[in-house]
């Protein structure tokens, strides 16, 4: 399955297929295959900390009155 999603992830010009793909075939593959656990799992452990600052930068909390 996570092979099939990286296919389709190349085809993102395509109106259905798109880059969301590339990530989520990767994610399925690092699950079954353990050299590759580590690294997704620092990746994503990495993009849930950006996340977190962008969201943080772009939409800061409003004190509550």
């Amino acid at each position: 399955m996570g092979i099939l999603l990286m296919l389709g992830g190349i085809f993102s010009i395509l109106p259905f297929l798109g880059l969301w793909m590339l990530p989520l075939g990767l994610l399925l593959i690092a699950y079954d295959v353990p050299f590759l656990q580590k690294p997704v799992g620092r990746f994503t452990l990495w993009a849930i900390q950006k996340w977190a600052v962008l969201r943080q930068r772009l939409f800061p909390e409003r004190p509550q009155n």
